[in-house]
């Protein structure tokens, strides 16, 4: 049956690419024409993040649309991947960043800047419903906008879809670059495996002071001075896993090496609907951090007498800063213990002033491949100390001031651990950890 519907939707693909609609009015064309040229000429003479990721993109022939959707009747595990994974979630599913676009199109002249945040949510310029020519007295919050004459409002609705990626000049993108079977033009690309793919958006910092706006993604950058560029690591190393399979349904495809498309990160589900599509991923990816605690030797200041522990928390498997990404991303980490009135508590992150002017108040996010050490004080005779982490995307005030309980997640338990102090060191009790979601308590030396 499997492939007897591969074989049918390729028929399908074929046929509906055959019933094209009625060509326009030459009037209408040429109006077209003019209003994407004049959108193309502007976005290529902006920075980088100021502009879609793929401009006007046509049809490949052998397609009906390029659409996430009709790639999924051929390439069925990959779009499948996709369908639960955040890029195709960045849009409408989205709610915070519904709630921050609604601000960024201000209520008056002159306070519309909307323009540069939707090109890395729909970062395709077939998903814009208008699109910029100009700027008013070279405002970056005085847009001047046409209609999208190849507006697609389907599509839009994918937010990041493979044609982001694979849509090019009418042709499909990929890896491979084989055209002996597939139903479409197909060539070869090697940038979908470098960084380059992804840091068009995932590297986007800018501050605009006069406009109280900014950005601050500054993921690429990390990358470029970690341990995992320098061993030839990329974003696809760890994002995106291996997995050796056809890469669609059609009968007699070879088996080769390709790349999972889930693009896990945090893996905090953007609706808590979404939580149990996003679970299993969290073995497949695991944490970015790992956690060490070692009893050492230092003054009593607190108990008397008292035992003292370190607490060392290592980046040892992310190839960027944790957390990285949204600028209000951090970390959460109690150390507590019997005997005390309240848990030791570590936040780890950056910390913003937005108004009424921008500033980094702090930083003290971990670099790839180094660790943050803390000291931490209990009273003698302590025998167990208990480790828990959660990791947020954004702080508690911002998540109230847009009233997102129960649209969204904040953020979630990833590690939680028990260490009992002994003359031989720390033991841990492993409770919970992205590595080892559905396995049982486990002790280690």
């Amino acid at each position: 049956m499997l492939r007897k519907s591969a074989t049918s939707l390729l028929f399908a693909a074929s046929f509906a690419a055959c019933d094209k609609p009625a060509p326009k009015p030459k009037a209408d064309a040429d109006a077209a024409k003019k209003a994407i040229e004049k959108s193309t000429e502007f976005y290529e003479s902006r920075p980088y993040f100021q502009q879609p990721i793929a401009m006007h993109q046509e049809v490949p022939k052998g397609l009906p649309d390029i659409s996430a959707a009709t790639c999924g009747s051929c390439h069925t595990e990959i779009y499948e991947e996709w369908k639960i994974s955040t890029h195709a979630r960045a849009w409408m599913d989205d709610a915070q960043f519904q709630e921050e676009l609604k601000k960024s199109r201000g209520t008056g002249p002159d306070q519309d800047v909307e323009w540069m945040c939707v090109n890395c949510h729909t970062p395709v310029m077939n998903q814009l419903p208008k699109l910029v020519v100009g700027l008013n007295d070279g405002k970056l919050n005085s847009p001047q906008y046409v209609e999208n004459p190849h507006y697609d409002e389907k599509l839009q609705l994918e937010a990041i879809t493979c044609a982001t990626c694979h849509v090019r000049d009418g042709k499909i993108l990929g890896p491979w670059g084989d055209q002996s079977r597939a139903p479409h033009p197909v060539q070869k690309s090697e940038s979908l495996l470098t960084e380059e793919n992804c840091v068009r958006c995932h590297q986007a910092e800018a501050v605009f002071p006069e406009l109280t706006l900014g950005c601050f993604f500054t993921t690429g950058a990390e990358w470029k001075q970690s341990p995992a560029a320098k061993a030839g690591q990329t974003c696809q190393s760890c994002h995106m896993p291996e997995v050796e399979r056809p890469v669609a349904i059609q009968e007699g495809l070879p088996v080769r090496k390709t790349r999972r498309h889930w693009f896990g990160g945090s893996l905090i589900p953007k609706h808590p609907k979404f939580e149990a599509e996003i679970a299993p991923l969290r073995k497949i990816y695991g944490s970015g951090v790992e956690f060490e605690l070692r009893q050492t030797e230092r003054k009593c200041e607190k108990f008397e007498p008292c035992v003292w522990v370190e607490l060392e928390i290592l980046n040892n498997k992310a190839g960027h800063h944790m957390p990285t990404g949204d600028p209000e991303r951090h970390l959460v980490v109690q150390i507590n213990a019997e005997g005390l009135v309240a848990p030791y508590e570590l936040q780890i992150g950056s910390k913003f002033q937005w108004w009424p002017e921008i500033k980094k108040l702090s930083d003290n996010r971990i670099p790839a491949g180094k660790s943050q050490i803390t000291t931490h004080e209990f009273p003698a005779g302590t025998s167990k100390i208990e480790v828990k982490a959660e990791k947020f995307r954004m702080y508690q005030d911002a998540f109230d001031h847009h009233h997102l309980e129960g649209r969204y997640v904040r953020g979630r338990l990833f590690h939680e651990s028990v260490w009992e102090l002994g003359p031989e060191g720390a033991k841990r009790t492993l409770l919970r950890d992205d590595t080892t979601p559905e396995e049982p308590a486990k002790s280690e030396e």
